[in-house]
């Protein structure tokens, strides 16, 4: 797309029901028309009976649309405070297949068919400091921190330790995974 004859660039969306095919009015997708005049990335790929797409997979493809070497200015809108963050710093830990999609049972649905208290008590002997931050009823990241454990033989919040102690990471995550991106917030 040009724009006054100065820029060209392209669209990555970072909406996570966007990816989906066939769900266009329900996640109100851009349409032919609009993705006519600018092309538009990270939209209608996925089968939305794929159980397994993560956000470390949507992360993972956005980034290498962005960081392709071309001449243009990729505009990245839309979607959750998750994603973007995702796209942005290096905050996502990605231990690997382990979704499912490989014939291989997925082992944080294992672990969440396992009952809040349970889980809770199994996080707090491998990893007390992540038990304390999380609620004994909040099974999914209390599944997701024993998958880490579990997949790496490293606590959850041993990695989160060392992603805040990298070049350029704080108190809140790791490092840029973009260098000096323009971040605009506007309020609709």
């Amino acid at each position: 797309m040009i724009l006054n004859n100065l820029i060209i660039f392209f669209v990555v969306l970072l909406h996570p029901l966007q990816v989906y095919q066939g769900l266009d009015i329900i996640t109100n997708k851009v349409t032919a028309e609009e993705r006519a005049q600018c092309r538009h990335h990270m939209i209608s790929f996925v089968d939305p009976l794929v159980s397994s797409y993560t956000v470390v997979d949507f992360r993972n493809k956005a980034l290498a649309l962005i960081s392709f070497p071309r001449n243009v200015l990729p505009v990245v809108v839309g979607g959750t405070n998750y994603y973007i963050e995702s796209l942005l710093w290096r905050v996502l830990l990605d231990t690997g297949p382990g979704d499912g999609g490989d014939g291989a049972p997925n082992r944080k649905l294992e672990l969440e068919k396992l009952g809040g208290a349970e889980l809770h008590k199994r996080l707090a002997e491998v990893d007390p400091k992540m038990a304390a931050m999380l609620h004994p009823n909040d099974k999914r990241k209390i599944a997701r921190s024993l998958q880490i454990h579990e997949e790496t033989g490293v606590s959850h919040s041993r990695w989160l330790e060392e992603q805040r102690e990298q070049e350029g990471g704080d108190g809140l995550g790791g490092a840029a995974e973009i260098p000096r991106p323009l971040h605009l917030l506007a309020a609709c």
